[in-house]
């Protein structure tokens, strides 16, 4: 009997904060996946790839990083000219035969005139959204057989900011009511899950953390595993956009400001059966915001002297939702 052989693998937007991470899981499982980036230095030295260098505009050197490939992850870029760029993706998914595995704003509802309604909603509500709500219409109707996970609020956004939040400001806005919040580690290895199972079925998957936090209580998680004071500044547009200019530019800072300020108008609520589609994809429960933020902690060599044990080595702090 014949063994089934490991999907070859592309991965597009590697050196950004979802697909490194998608590099990573499947680092994890002994793939070595091929990547086309523009700037190979930006990989780290951890990451094994088979590295292709070029640009998505370049159509030459996108249909030769996706020859032989049998599955492609991609997300919405920060590009002024994002729709396109993931139309020519498309293109070439189709005429390689690939599947796609995409990451990013997609708009579902119970029937077409609904989903129609709500994306012409949010373009209005949001209009710098509009790009990213075309592109995932676009691939929802591509025929590349494709898995769209639609991810929730990051919470590697934090480790951008991590030296904004070492000084004792958490300005990342999240609405009173809560918002869901996600590790993208989950995504990646969701991604690496479907990349290497051609049956799991086309549609549309969320992936979401497993509940819902305000401001005050992520700011409170932080200064609890750094030992210093945290407060809250996330509807504090000036300190905001202070943040986000010192870390950011062109495109992807005016997105990023563009969302966050947007999350001050509208809660995110943590759905159960998001959870647990989830989970199915993961194969354990998704990682909760405090053992996120241990984590961040400890690789950076931030966990202050109260955390660590007799022989030096840092050790969880005791938490509510630990």
């Amino acid at each position: 009997m014949s063994t089934p052989t490991t999907p070859r693998i592309l991965v597009l937007g590697s050196t950004g904060l979802m697909g490194r991470e998608v590099l990573r899981a499947l680092n994890e499982r002994g793939v070595t996946p091929r990547v086309l980036v523009r700037d190979p230095a930006r990989l780290r030295i951890t990451d094994v790839a088979d590295v292709r260098v070029g640009d998505l505009r370049d159509q030459a050197t996108l249909r030769a990083a996706m020859a032989g490939v049998d599955a492609v992850f991609h997300i919405s870029p920060h590009e002024v000219d994002e729709v396109e760029l993931t139309a020519s993706v498309l293109q070439a998914c189709e005429e390689a035969g690939a599947r796609l595995v995409f990451a990013g704003i997609h708009i579902t509802a119970s029937n077409p005139v609904a989903a129609w309604a709500m994306r012409t909603l949010y373009g209005r509500l949001l209009p710098k959204y509009r790009g990213k709500i075309a592109i995932g219409r676009l691939v929802e109707t591509s025929a590349t057989r494709p898995v769209l996970l639609g991810v929730s609020n990051f919470m590697q956004n934090d480790e951008v900011l991590l030296d904004v939040i070492r000084a004792g400001q958490f300005v990342h806005p999240c609405h009173r009511g809560g918002l869901n919040r996600v590790d993208l580690r989950d995504l990646g290895e969701i991604a690496a899950n479907v990349l290497l199972d051609p049956n799991v079925p086309a549609g549309p998957y969320p992936v979401v953390g497993p509940r819902s936090l305000t401001g005050p209580e992520c700011a409170q998680v932080w200064s609890e595993e750094l030992g210093v004071p945290v407060s809250y500044a996330g509807d504090d547009d000036a300190a905001l956009e202070a943040a986000l200019t010192a870390h950011l530019s062109g495109q992807r800072l005016a997105d990023w400001l563009s969302s966050f300020r947007a999350l001050r108008g509208f809660a995110v609520k943590t759905k159960t059966s998001e959870v647990d589609a989830t989970a199915r994809l993961l194969g354990r429960p998704p990682t909760d915001f405090t053992d996120f933020v241990h984590r961040i902690v400890v690789e950076h060599g931030l966990a202050p002297a109260a955390h660590a044990g007799a022989d030096g080595i840092p050790t969880p702090v005791t938490g509510a939702h630990r």
